[in-house]
């Protein structure tokens, strides 16, 4: 997939984590073990966080981090929005204080 263009490929596993793909690495995430209500919007909420921890500058592997947090984060209430969490509660799970 990368050969036709993108820069990233970050691939989705659900409770399996997240697989993410540059040029450069491959990168195997774990997910964070939490207890499944609804999956609806958890798919929506981690390609939102990825993009918000790229804007942010950070690495990829910060970005896969927080980015499965905040989907695992996502099925724990009934819902496609309810689910969404806030960034403490974010910070809380991933263990990154203050996101920078």
């Amino acid at each position: 997939m990368l050969e036709c263009g993108p820069e990233i490929v970050a691939l989705k596993l659900g409770e399996e984590g997240s697989c993410i793909y540059t040029r450069e690495e491959k990168l195997k995430v774990p997910s964070f073990p939490v207890n499944e209500i609804d999956p609806t919007g958890a798919g929506d909420c981690f390609d939102a966080a990825f993009i918000a921890g790229l804007l942010k500058g950070w690495s990829i592997k910060r970005v896969a981090k927080f980015a499965n947090a905040v989907g695992a984060l996502a099925v724990t209430k009934r819902g496609p929005m309810e689910g969404a969490p806030y960034l403490r509660e974010v910070e809380k799970m991933v263990g990154l204080g203050q996101a920078r």
